[in-house]
Order: structure tokens, then sequence, then C-alpha cells
């Protein structure tokens, strides 16, 4: 048996990625789809035990509210007509009083009314008519009864002798009316006084009902024999059903959807409630059961999905191996990334193959990078040879016009000088010395630089120079200082009628020293500072910038050294050279 697994495990250990991930997802998917198909099959049993009971409940409920409310109005209609002193008012109208007596009683009679119809929201119009046709009217919409309706509301009241009597009246769907007759309690032949008849606002009582109702949904109806009372414009496709059903619930289906009627008898009216709900809505009183089943699929998905990462296990290891010996790799420790490849077996799958020639890789690239560490060098060197070249014929370029110019415009013996000090810059630049030189060297030949530019410019160039002592051992890139007095001389003494002042100085850090060339001069803008950066802009001349010096300074002590500009309009220029203290030293 055992023997029988390990081969299983082998052979899973040699399949293919496609079909390990294969095997993972259909476990899954099967899991998955038993737990939904058991929880839907159980959420549908609930849902047809509890369909009917629950619409029956929330049918009862919300018709018995709106019995309840009717009686109210009976035990309303009740009050007004028991009143006392409405019944001392209808007592005085056959009395022969004056005209304004009358005004003065009907008043009363009106405000008696009133007082009754303001404490009931669902009244309209209470309409009192006496032995004499006169009517009284109060409430929000105070409607007024024509004869026929006086009439009609009379008889049925008599009929009813004293009970009270509902009626639907097909000219005013909006209201139901209930009418009743006044008898005088103070005498014991109960004598006639007149009809009292209140018209209900049916819409705004079971508009009121229906929303205090939480569970009702769908279309509610009340109907009888005649027609449907509520509402007054019933939807088409269920009017007809409607006043068809006698009994308690039934299925159809009304223009292509299906509907779950549910009827009750009312105990008190003459009349039936109709509910027709929707079968998307009665799916609403499930949803506890849907998020149930979600939750219970998220758990086991969490569950499958656990189980799912230590069955891949075997599959991730071997690609965090990698993963380990390409860091390494970043680092630049070629053979810790063969270690890292090397701690899983490798196997004969996809993962395997990857790690077999990532391993060979890595091998070939070491060997290549210790063969060609020579020749960078090699190629470096060149480089640097290639950059200081392009020093001299600049410098001799811009040196010789200087000579000509002064010869042409003076004639005088200070030539002399100057090619005094063209000769030692001409035996520096094209000496063949090392590349990196003393910076007392640079400065010497910054200093015969100066000279020559002081018979030119006079007193218009003010040069000084101020560099720490203990700095002239430090080695510096040959022609690296001349060039920056020079850029000043050119873009910030030509421009100026003024003196312009050049300062060459030092500052130390604890790993680091600076070389500063400063001018007064005009300044540039940050946009032309970044060009020069870039080697977007030429300097005048042969075209020497400081793209130049900055890539010599990189090739001989790192790209964490070079040239910084610091500049703005009409505030001057600094350019400061920024050398190491730990690689520059030489002592002459």
């Amino acid at each position: 048996m055992k023997n029988k697994i390990r081969r299983l495990r082998t052979s899973y250990g040699n399949l293919k990625i496609k079909y390990k991930l294969f095997l993972l997802v259909s476990w899954i998917m099967i899991i998955s789809f038993l737990i939904t198909f058991i929880g839907l099959r159980y959420a549908f049993q609930i849902y047809d035990e509890q369909l009917y009971s629950k619409s029956s409940q929330v049918l009862s409920t919300t018709s018995n509210s709106i019995e309840m409310e009717l009686k109210n109005m009976e035990d309303v209609t009740y009050k007004i007509l028991t009143d006392p002193q409405i019944q001392q008012y209808l007592s005085k109208v056959n009395l022969q009083v004056s005209e304004y007596d009358k005004f003065i009683l009907r008043n009363q009679i009106n405000d008696k009314i009133l007082s009754y119809v303001n404490k009931e929201p669902y009244i309209l119009s209470a309409n009192l008519i006496d032995t004499n046709g006169e009517e009284y009217v109060a409430g929000p919409r105070a409607i007024k009864l024509t004869k026929s309706q006086k009439d009609e509301f009379e008889k049925s009241a008599k009929q009813a002798d004293g009970s009270n009597v509902w009626v639907n009246p097909n000219e005013n769907k909006f209201t139901i009316i209930t009418a009743r007759e006044v008898k005088d309690f103070n005498t014991l032949h109960f004598d006639t006084l007149g009809t009292l008849v209140i018209f209900v606002n049916m819409e705004k009582l079971v508009g009121n009902t229906l929303a205090g109702s939480q569970k009702m949904d769908g279309n509610f109806l009340i109907a009888d024999d005649k027609g449907i009372i509520f509402p007054t414009e019933p939807p088409l496709h269920v009017k007809d059903t409607v006043l068809d059903m006698h009994y308690g619930y039934q299925f159809k289906k009304i223009n292509g959807k299906n509907y779950f009627f549910v009827y009750k008898k009312s105990d008190y009216f003459d009349w039936g409630y109709v509910n027709a709900i929707p079968f998307n809505q009665i799916f609403k009183n499930i949803n506890l059961i849907k998020s149930l089943l979600i939750f219970s699929f998220i758990v086991m998905f969490i569950i499958v999905t656990i189980s799912g990462m230590r069955f891949a296990r075997n599959i991730t290891m071997p690609l965090e191996n990698l993963v380990s010996g390409i860091q390494q790799i970043s680092a630049g420790d070629f053979k810790e990334a063969r270690k890292e490849v090397l701690k899983s077996s490798i196997q004969e799958d996809e993962v395997g193959k990857l790690q077999q020639n990532f391993h060979t890789m890595v091998q070939q690239i070491d060997e290549l990078i210790n063969e060609n560490y020579s020749k960078q060098l090699t190629i470096k060197e060149t480089e640097f040879k290639a950059l200081q070249a392009q020093i001299n014929p600049h410098f001799l370029y811009n040196t010789l016009e200087s000579i000509n110019w002064l010869a042409k415009a003076n004639g005088q013996r200070q030539i002399s000088n100057m090619v005094e000090s063209l000769g030692y810059l001409l035996r520096n630049s094209i000496s063949l010395k090392e590349p990196l030189i003393p910076i007392e060297e640079e400065l010497a030949t910054v200093k015969n630089y100066i000279i020559i530019q002081k018979y030119r410019f006079e007193e218009r160039l003010d040069f000084q120079m101020d560099v720490d002592q203990e700095l002239l051992r430090y080695t510096i890139p040959k022609l690296t200082l001349q060039p920056l007095v020079e850029n000043a001389i050119h873009y910030a003494l030509e421009p100026m009628i003024e003196t312009c002042k050049i300062r060459i100085y030092s500052t130390t850090q604890e790993d680091s020293f600076k070389l500063i060339v400063e001018d007064n001069g005009p300044g540039m803008d940050p946009q032309i500072i970044e060009k020069m950066k870039k080697g977007e802009i030429k300097t005048r001349g042969q075209g020497v910038g400081l793209t130049n010096i900055h890539d010599r300074i990189n090739l001989s002590y790192g790209e964490k050294y070079g040239v910084e500009i610091e500049s703005a309009p009409n505030q001057g220029t600094r350019v400061i050279i920024v050398l190491p203290l730990d690689k520059g030293e030489k002592h002459v």
C-alpha cells in the first residue's frame, strides 16, 4: 500500500503543471457544485412551504387594519349623531326663529361637526342634512351633495333604521360613503332629526395601511360584486382575474408573467381583498436563506483553497527557489544563485526543466563576466582617452584666438607674456602624463590661462582663488577647472559691461570635497541648465561642454561624483566639482 501511494505521488509530481492545476480546479468545482445544489434544494423547499402561509398572513393583517379604520368611522358617526349640542341644534331647526338665529345656528352646527372631522385624518367631508333639506358641510374637501344623492342617502339611512350603511358611489371612486339616520334621543319617540353622511378617503386610508406593512408586495385590490373599489385605476392585466376570484389562492400567468393571487373575504363588508404577487418579488422572502447559502459557500471555498495551496506546494516551491536565485543574481552573487536553485529536487516537469536551464544559464553568465571584465577595463580606458582628446583642439583654438586679437589690437610687448603662458598651457595639454593630475597642477594651468585673459579684459576681469592647501595633493582629471573658467568668461564676463568676479574655492565634507567655480554673471534659466547637462546645448568655441567633464569624472571615480550646476537668472552661476577624499589623494 505504501509503495502504491509513493508511486502515485511520483506520478503526480512528474505531471505537467496544466494537468496538476486541472485536477485542483476540478476538485474545487465539484465541491462547490455539491454545496450549491444542496443549498438550493433546501431553499426552494422552505419557499414552497411558506409561500401561501406568509402571503395569507400579510393580506389578513392588511385587511384587518383597513376594516378597523372603517369601524372607527362608524364610531365617529355615532358620536356625532348622539352629541347633545347637535341634538339640540337640530331640534331647533323646525322652530320659528329669525334668519339671524338660523345663521348662528348653522355656524354652530358646522363648527361642532368640524371639531369631530379634524380629529380623523381619513374624512374628506361630513355632511349633515336636517329635516328641511338644509345641508351642513365640514371637512378638508367639503363635498356638496346633489338632490339625487340626498334622496339616495336619506332613503338608505332610513331603511337601516339608525344603523350604519356603507355606499360605494360609482361616480366618485376615490371615496367610500357611510350614511346614518339621526334620531332624537331626548324624547321617547325617537323622531328623525336628519341624516349624517361621511365621505371616507379610501385612497389615503389604504395607502397608509400598506405603507405600514413591510411585508406587503405586489398589487393590492379591494373589490365587490359591482367592481373594484380600490385602487381607482387597477392594473388591466389583473383586473379581470380579481373579479373572478372567490376562494383562497391560485397561480395564473398574465401577459407572460407568473402571478400568485391570494383572496380573503371581508368579515364585515360585502367585498373581498386580493393581493397579486409577481414571482420575482416572492423570491425576496428567501433572501436570508440565500445569504446563508453564500456564506456557507465562502467558508467552503476558503477550506478548499487552503487544501489546494497545500496540494500545489510542490509546484510553488521550485518557483520560489528560482525567485531567490534571481535575487542573488541581482546582488551579483552567481554562486549563491546556483545553490538556491538546487535546494529543491529537480523533477521532470516544466518547472524542473526551467530549473535546469536556469542553472546552466547562471553558470555561463558567470564565466562570461569574468572573461569580459578585462575587456571592459580596456574599453573604459579607451573612452577616457577619447573624451580627454576632445579638450586639446578646443583650448588651443581659443588661446590662439586671444593672442591674435591682442596682437592686432595693441601691437605691444605684452604679447611675449601671453606667449609664455600659452606655452605652459600647450605643454600641459599635450603632455603624456597620467590622465589624473594633482589639483595643484590644474590650478597652475588656470593661473596661466587667466594671465592671458587679463591682457584681453584688463580691469573687467576680477579673478580670485581660495583652495584649501590640504587638497592640492589630491588628483583631478586633466583640464577640468580650466574649461569651467573659460565658460565663465564666455557666458558671464563677455555679456557684462561692469567688472565680472570669477572665483575658485573649495569646501570639504566627510567623504568628499568640492571645487567650486563661481561668477556674478547674468546666470541661466533652469531649463537651459537641464539641456546643458544632457548635451543638447553646445558651448561656444569648439564645443567642449560640461557633459565631457562630468563623464570623465564618472569614469575616474564613479557615478556618485561629477558636475553640479546652480544658477538662476540675474543671480550668477556656480559650477561644483564633486570629488572623493578616499580615492583622489596622490602625493607629489
